[in-house]
Parts: C-alpha cells; sequence; structure tokens
C-alpha cells in the first residue's frame, strides 16, 4: 500500500498579453506518483487541470470568454458562468456559497492505471489537488463522464495504456458509479437536466 502520492505539475501557459488570446488560461498537466516505504517511486496515474485566473478582469479578458474557447470548455462555462458578468451564475451561489476568490479549477481528466482503481485511491489523489490550489481559487468544477465511453480517445494508445476497456462497458450505471464518487469527494451537483456538471466551494466567505 503507499503511504503518500506526488503530482508532478507542468505548466503551460502564454506570458506574452498582448499576443494570447486567453492569458487568463493555464493548461496544466500533472503524473501521479505513489510512493512506498522504501521511499519506491511508482506512476500511478494522470491528471489534466485547467486553471481559470479572474484576475485578468482588468485587462479585459473575463472567465466567460475563456471558458468559450473551445467545446471541450464551452458547455462547462454555460452551467456555471454568467455570459454578463463572467463570474459564477447567481443561481449557482445560492446553491454553494459565495467565496473570497473568483478563480476556478477545472479538474478535465483524472486517470489511474487498473491496479490502482477501486482502492480509495483517487478521493485521496483529488483532496490533494484541492488542498494544493486552496488559496489559489475559489472553485473547483468538472464535468463527470466515463473516460471509458470518451470516443475521441478509443482508438489511442492510451486507451488501452489505462486498461480504460476494462471498465464497465455500460453506459448509465458507469456515469452513476462517477456521478457518486465525485458525490463522496464533495462536489455538488449542479442542476441540469441529462448533465453532470460538479462544483466545490473551496474558500467560503
Amino acid at each position: 500500500m503507499p503511504l503518500y502520492f506526488h503530482i508532478d505539475y507542468k505548466f503551460s501557459h502564454c506570458l506574452d498579453l498582448e499576443n494570447s488570446e486567453f492569458p487568463n488560461v493555464e493548461e496544466i498537466h500533472g503524473e501521479i506518483y505513489a510512493y512506498d516505504c522504501h521511499d519506491t517511486r511508482t506512476k500511478v496515474g494522470e491528471v489534466q487541470l485547467h486553471y481559470y485566473n479572474d484576475s485578468f478582469i482588468d485587462l479585459g479578458f473575463n472567465l466567460y470568454d475563456a471558458f468559450d474557447r473551445s467545446m471541450d470548455t464551452i458547455r462547462l462555462g454555460n452551467a456555471i458562468l454568467d455570459s454578463g458578468t463572467g463570474n459564477i451564475s447567481i443561481d449557482l451561489k445560492d446553491q454553494i456559497g459565495p467565496s473570497f476568490n473568483n478563480n476556478i479549477l477545472v479538474i478535465h481528466e483524472i486517470i489511474l492505471f487498473p491496479d490502482f482503481r477501486g482502492k480509495g485511491f483517487g478521493k485521496e489523489i483529488i483532496s490533494g489537488i484541492i488542498t494544493f490550489f486552496k488559496g489559489k481559487c475559489g472553485y473547483v468544477a468538472l464535468q463527470s463522464f466515463p473516460k471509458q465511453h470518451d470516443i475521441s480517445i478509443k482508438d489511442k494508445p492510451r486507451f488501452q495504456e489505462f486498461g480504460l476497456d476494462q471498465l464497465n462497458p455500460e453506459f448509465h450505471s458507469a456515469q452513476q458509479s462517477l456521478d457518486s464518487f465525485y458525490e463522496k469527494c464533495g462536489f455538488q451537483k449542479i442542476p441540469l437536466q441529462n448533465e453532470s456538471f460538479f462544483i466545490m466551494n473551496i474558500d467560503s466567505m
């Protein structure tokens, strides 16, 4: 059993504001490692995060525009943001409460190798991500979707590399199980019909 987990983060961000269309967005790739009592390091999975920085609003870059940059992000942006202000919508703030910090971290993807699934490690890793980013953002959001049903990666090597073909092939029960997992991690489901978007306030007023 691992004693602890560690994530090696790699941050990708354009520092040249004049030539960056969305300088308020950082894309973050993390490799997740487990350490045992002998300090042996074993890679257990990967994580992809998007960090949306609200402090660029004075320069004309709001969070709604940043979410609008691709089809992968706009649906989540529509679910959590007010298109006029670019901030968390009033209805959603009524549900989860206001935060001292308007920055948003999106957990875009977490994938673990088969040997490390179903043992509670995923919840521990998410807790570690939230701890690391607490103070840097006020909200953590995500779209819950079973990765084994993502047709965009079915023909890619990582689908087999992470053993996604071993996961539940029935979509609805897989979705329900994943939704339940995120609720156990402390996320609140956003009340939208036929959608599985989740959010957590980690810097409540």
